[in-house]
């Protein structure tokens, strides 16, 4: 039996896992002031099962076409997905493209959800009930999960017949460790380890941002340092940012580290606190960030900062890199930077749904052989 030891820093929910002897990690983050924790067990799979078929809303008009939902519509027994996250007339008023959710009841429940360009709304994983995949990340050169049913997070491209487990040197030998993951449109990869669970790659004593060029090349670390650190993201021209610590020393604030060109930039945000998203792009001219308990914001490369409007959070650019996708507590919404004072709302949020992360893509992510 698996003992726990939990660490709430700011609404982040970092828990470690001490199985037989060792530690293992799981890092989490949640949005808009709600951190939820439940007991990991495991197993996860990932043939897809299209959405329960539900009744349109008559008031709200049809912006996409709308697919006839697939008749295999339950998931198998023990399945602990729970309803789409999305109702059907929330669906239909989403903007052109691809988009990838990871939601759940709870931190304990997650799984990836697909929304296709033609309305259908379909389960990618299923992860049974506390084994949770901890982050995912989609692009043109597929998706990349990070999934804890052993006790510490795996790296797995999903595939068609559920995730394949990557490796440290491709082929064979241990799982690959890693955490909250990001994939560019050409297929690299950034992901963090925790302490002393960076694999074959020599097992720092630190946090370690690694970059890997594909799902089976080697892996480069990019950052190591003691202080907690969440997984990078990419932006436009090669850039790769991290959640990190910035100022003096013994004066440090959370902040944004941009890598790119040889350059690094250390750029302070706009409040005390670790942002629980950071939404970032190959097209996003800023990084919108979110906190648990404060407005959200965007923050520019020059280390320029304009706020977001109150009550939304982002979760993912779209692929131009001109409108976010928000959400509050119970809805979604586009905000545009043509129009940057308001936020323009979709639809409700499934009763009881919690979506964590989300990808917008232009067509929809290839699923793995």
């Amino acid at each position: 039996m698996a003992g726990r030891i939990i660490i709430v820093l700011r609404c982040r929910i970092i828990t470690f896992v001490v199985r037989a002897g060792r530690v293992v990690g799981k890092r989490s983050g949640a949005l808009l002031a709600v951190c939820v924790l439940t007991v990991t067990a495991a197993g996860c799979s990932g043939r897809a099962v299209s959405a329960s078929a539900q009744t349109p809303d008559p008031a709200h008009s049809t912006v996409r076409s709308f697919a006839s939902p697939d008749p295999t519509s339950t998931p198998t027994p023990g399945a602990a997905a729970g309803p789409p996250p999305l109702p059907v007339s929330t669906v239909r008023q989403l903007p052109d493209g691809a988009f990838y959710l990871l939601a759940g009841r709870d931190l304990g429940s997650l799984n990836v959800w697909e929304i296709t360009p033609d309305g259908r709304e379909r389960l990618l994983t299923r992860c049974h009930r506390g084994s949770g995949i901890d982050g995912f990340a989609a692009s043109r050169a597929g998706i990349v999960l990070a999934e804890a049913s052993g006790g510490a997070d795996n790296l797995a491209r999903l595939t068609s017949h559920g995730p394949a487990w990557l490796r440290p040197d491709g082929d064979g030998g241990a799982l690959l460790r890693g955490s909250s993951p990001d994939i560019r449109g050409n297929g690299t990869i950034g992901y963090v380890t925790p302490p002393g669970n960076a694999g074959r790659h020599g097992a720092p004593a630190d946090f370690a941002i690694w970059i890997r060029r594909s799902f089976t090349g080697p892996a480069g670390m990019l950052l190591r340092q003691r202080r907690a650190l969440d997984g990078p993201v990419f932006g436009p021209d090669d850039g790769v940012a991290v959640e990190g610590w910035v100022g003096q020393p013994g004066k440090r604030q959370p902040g944004i580290i941009i890598y790119g060109h040889g350059r690094v930039r250390r750029l302070s945000i706009g409040v005390p606190a670790i942002p629980s998203l950071v939404a970032w792009g190959e097209h996003a001219p800023a990084l919108a960030l979110a906190f648990p308990a404060n407005d959200a914001e965007l923050l520019f490369p020059d280390g320029q900062r304009q706020p977001l409007p109150a009550g939304w959070q982002p979760l993912a650019w779209n692929p131009g890199g001109s409108e976010l996708l928000m959400q509050s507590a119970t809805a979604l919404g586009i905000w545009s930077r043509s129009a940057p004072g308001q936020v323009t709302r979709i639809g409700r949020i499934s009763p009881g749904a919690q979506i964590l992360q989300a990808a917008w893509l232009d067509r929809k992510a290839p699923l793995g052989s």
